[in-house]
Order: structure tokens, then C-alpha cells, then sequence
């Protein structure tokens, strides 16, 4: 298992940040961070991952990191660290499964954590204004689910295209935004599962 760990960029190449929400280094989930760093390269990208199981990350709100809410701090070193790691990107890429209809809580607790007021956004009398999306320029959700596509859409709300996409990360000012799921992850055999990971190999590589 790997914690964050970063390929800097040298002259002016660009950085995506890859953010694994999963557990299990047997993962489907795993297999498509393989193909997306592999597309990375090849489209001529650097790559900084973030892991947050292998690093431990707790997802949770304690009473003394929220007592810092309104200015924007942390006690978490991992929350710094992760903030850092985005600093230096332009583009993000989340990979995690759908459970209950939901990504898993650590990369909710993520996105709770880490995108602190007055550093990812800043409140305004009409709402939140982005800062996060004035250098994250595009984020992409890769995600599997045992349920169809069309069941996540349809029946349970789009929690990701409609809640994390639509309203999270329109919110915190990135303009291009785009989920892709493989539903019926179990269903279709071993050649549905490769033509599905060589998609995500060419959509990394098409970044750079």
C-alpha cells in the first residue's frame, strides 16, 4: 500500500493530484489507479497520489479541528499535507467504489476536511465564491459500483454527478467536472473490465 507520495513537476509540466479511496490493495479501484498513472505518464503529466487509507486518514470532525472551522485552520497534519499536494496541481482525479449509493466516508470526510473556508472557498453574502478552482482546473470522479449506472442516476438521486460534481465542486470553482462509473462492476466478465480500465488510461493520457 502507498501513502501520499508526490512525481514533481519540473519546468512546466502539470500535476494532477490522485485521490484512492479504498482499503483493499486487491481493489478493482487499485487496478484503475494503475491505468490512470500509466495514462498520466504517457500523456506527459506529473502525479502526486494520495492514499487515504494507506496514510490513516481520519475522516472525522473532532470538536477542537471544528473550534478552527471559521478561520480556515487544522491540528491534522495530513489535512496540511494534503493541502500542499493540491497547491501544486491542476487537475484532481478521485477513484473510489459506490457504497450504499455514496462514496465511502473516508473521501467525503475528505472533501469535509480538507476543503477548508478561506482556503478552498471563501463565504459571500450570496453564497460560497471558489478558490480552489482558480488553479484546480477540472476534477474527475472514476468510480464502480455493483448497481447499474442508471440505477445511481435515476433512482438514487445522482449523489455524484447531481451532490460531489453539480453542487461540491461547482461550489468550490472548478468548471470542468465529469463522473464515469462502471456499474455491474462483477457483471460482464474479465474483457468488460479491461475495455473499462483502457477508457481510463485514455482519458488520463488525454490531460496532458
Amino acid at each position: 500500500m502507498m501513502g501520499t507520495m508526490t512525481d514533481r513537476p519540473t519546468g512546466t509540466a502539470q500535476v494532477t493530484a490522485v485521490v484512492l479511496a479504498h482499503p483493499y490493495a486487491g481493489s478493482f479501484s487499485r487496478a484503475v489507479l494503475d491505468e490512470v498513472l500509466a495514462g498520466l505518464k504517457d500523456g506527459g503529466r506529473s502525479h502526486s497520489v494520495i492514499d487515504l487509507c494507506a496514510d490513516g486518514f481520519d475522516p472525522t470532525y473532532d470538536e477542537a479541528e471544528l473550534a478552527l472551522f471559521h478561520d480556515g485552520g487544522t491540528l491534522d497534519p495530513l489535512v496540511t499535507r494534503y493541502q500542499e499536494t493540491l497547491e501544486r496541481a491542476d487537475s484532481m482525479i478521485l477513484i473510489a467504489p459506490i457504497w450504499w449509493n455514496d462514496v465511502p466516508a473516508i473521501l467525503k470526510g475528505f472533501l469535509d476536511k480538507v476543503m477548508k473556508q478561506k482556503w478552498a472557498y471563501a463565504p459571500t453574502p450570496t453564497g460560497t465564491r471558489g478558490i480552489l478552482g482558480e488553479h484546480i482546473g477540472s476534477v474527475t470522479v472514476l468510480t464502480t459500483s455493483t448497481s447499474p449506472t442508471w440505477y445511481l442516476r435515476l433512482v438514487c438521486g445522482n449523489p455524484i454527478g447531481r451532490v460531489v460534481l453539480g453542487a461540491t465542486f461547482r461550489q468550490l470553482g472548478v468548471t470542468r467536472r465529469r463522473w464515469i462509473n462502471l456499474g455491474r462492476v462483477r457483471g460482464g466478465g474479465a474483457e468488460r473490465r479491461q475495455r473499462h480500465l483502457a477508457r481510463v488510461h485514455t482519458l488520463a493520457a488525454s490531460l496532458g
